[in-house]
């Protein structure tokens, strides 16, 4: 899974999909906010197929605009 966001207006998105054998993963989606065509490359240092999602998600937070809705 590639975890990705538009380069015009931010918004993220998750492809399904792996780097090649050469370490660089490739990806090509039209974003579904602003419906701007997208083209990905990059290399990619190491490879968490079997980790733990939430470890590798940890880190990840996103800014809140407005009042932020709670979950219990």
């Amino acid at each position: 899974m590639l975890i990705v966001a538009c380069q015009v207006c931010g918004s993220v998105k998750i492809l399904p999909g792996t780097p090649d054998s050469d370490g660089m993963a490739r990806a090509t989606w039209i974003c579904e906010s602003c419906g701007t065509g997208q083209v990905l490359q990059l290399s990619v240092s190491a490879d968490a197929r079997g980790g733990d999602l939430r470890r590798i998600l940890g880190g990840m937070s996103f800014a809140c605009s407005g009042d932020p809705v709670r979950v219990n």
